[in-house]
């Protein structure tokens, strides 16, 4: 039986990409719902799709579907990440941004709900912070060790939400406390470039991953959904869907 989707935002960018691989996908997944800000305008991207399931009612959009798919902002986030609660309804987290506090509202809910949080759904980002964690254990307290970003110039959050998961792996498996410098480049359209290096001595460590289309992430928020769908209520990450 096809999981049925929702994405809130759904004209956006991210959101344009996800609900492209959905449509693709109609014998494992189907698009129920899609929320935007103003239904009089159409997705031209999306011509194809049905306009009956667009919708402005973010409860009604969200009461539809098994898995709610999120790429907007934190303050939106939040609204959504309620109407998945209200509704015991299943949400893959692919916003950044958040504050301390809706971290922490993510948290609770997630006693109540399946929730898969990542600051990026990429496959390859997710295998890097593993290779970054094992780096970090064996040499990350004798480094110097800087985080390297570029990404295009309308990215609001600075350091990206991919680069401070990085610190976290880094932070994580240091015995201990230390610096980690973060450099970040907006500019151009870049949909996104990360570098973590360890400096020793005589040499050094860079591990680098380059985003050449924004597709990549929806692929991830895809593998996701599917594996979610049939989770038990609990805060999962992109590690636990790779098995990592």
């Amino acid at each position: 039986m096809p999981i049925n989707v929702c994405i809130p935002g759904i004209s956006g960018k991210m959101g344009i990409e996800i609900a492209k691989l959905v449509l693709l996908d109609a014998s494992n997944m189907r698009l129920s719902s899609g929320v935007v800000r103003d239904q009089s305008k159409s997705i031209e991207s999306l011509s194809s799709l049905d306009n009956k399931i667009i919708s402005e009612d973010l409860e009604q959009a969200v009461s539809d579907c098994d898995v709610c798919i999120d790429f907007t902002r934190p303050e939106y986030s939040m609204k959504i990440l309620q109407a998945c609660v209200t509704n015991n309804k299943k949400i893959v987290i692919g916003t950044t941004g958040f504050s301390k506090e809706q971290i922490k509202k993510i948290e609770n809910a997630s006693k109540k709900i399946s929730i898969l949080k990542a600051s990026n759904m990429s496959i390859g980002i997710n295998l890097c912070l593993k290779i970054v964690e094992n780096i970090s254990s064996s040499i990350g307290d004798i480094s110097d060790i800087d985080i390297i970003e570029h990404h295009h110039k309308h990215k609001v959050d600075m350091p990206s939400g991919t680069s401070l998961a990085f610190e976290d792996a880094i932070k994580n498996n240091l015995v201990n406390k230390k610096d980690v410098k973060h450099h970040c480049l907006r500019v151009g359209n870049v949909v996104g470039d990360h570098m973590v290096k360890f400096t020793l001595e005589n040499e050094s460590i860079e591990i680098n991953h380059r985003s050449f289309d924004r597709k990549i992430f929806a692929e991830g928020a895809i593998l996701a959904s599917r594996w979610i769908s049939n989770k038990d209520k609990g805060l999962y990450t992109m590690s636990d869907a790779l098995s990592l």
